[in-house]
């Protein structure tokens, strides 16, 4: 059974990025772990940051088993400073324990050229890891808030099959819904539009990084 290992700077970055993806690679046998950087706690302004935390927290366990994730990790790291943070010298052997243990048959993780920070601060760090070690790891980026298309190559990935699981676990990040409302029709117009260029009905594109 592979493992397909997933970076993430918030607990729903890849439910808008690659949800369907996720579904496809549970139904195939493969062995999901998410790893987040931060908790997310500064997403409710008005909330206490510990209760913000309890509730992602509980959201996304429930999330997941609903998904198929087999794993969730949580780095700790500050949310929106994670430009700083992730340039503490404990990230990076973190990252690489987590790697080299996973021995992932591929890895995911956010565009560079997302316009979200903490999106472009996980892209940086995950890159300089994997680029650092011997052995070689597939290594894609997938799209949250992107409206620049990169110039690396382009993977797509017919989830025609897993389009009404891929919102609705969506929907079940409750706390986020804000943010996730605003992306909601926008994600399933650009899963269309995607399978259009992909002769299927719903795709997911991802660039191809190394």
């Amino acid at each position: 059974m592979g493992t397909i290992l997933i970076f993430c700077a918030h607990s729903d970055d890849e439910a808008i990025g690659m949800g369907g993806t996720i579904a496809k690679y549970v139904s195939e046998g493969k062995k999901v772990v998410k790893i987040v950087f931060s908790h997310g706690e500064k997403s409710i302004p008005h909330l206490q940051e510990a209760v913000v935390k309890k509730a992602r927290f509980k959201e996304t366990d429930k999330a997941s088993a609903f998904i198929g994730i087999a794993s969730n990790k949580n780095l700790g790291l500050r949310d929106t400073r994670l430009r700083s943070d992730v340039q503490k010298a404990f990230v990076a052997r973190r990252l690489r324990e987590i790697i080299m243990l996973s021995r992932p048959e591929k890895i995911y993780v956010p565009s560079a050229l997302d316009p979200h920070p903490d999106h472009q601060a996980v892209n940086r760090i995950v890159f300089q890891v994997v680029t650092s070690l011997k052995r070689h790891y597939p290594l894609y980026a997938y799209e949250v808030w992107n409206v620049v298309r990169e110039t690396h190559p382009r993977v797509y990935v017919d989830i025609s099959s897993y389009i009404k699981i891929k919102m609705i676990y969506i929907k079940m990040f409750k706390s986020q819904w804000v943010y996730m409302f605003s992306l909601y029709f926008p994600t399933l117009f650009r899963s269309f539009y995607y399978g259009r260029e992909n002769s299927c009905q719903y795709a997911e594109r991802f660039y191809k990084l190394r």
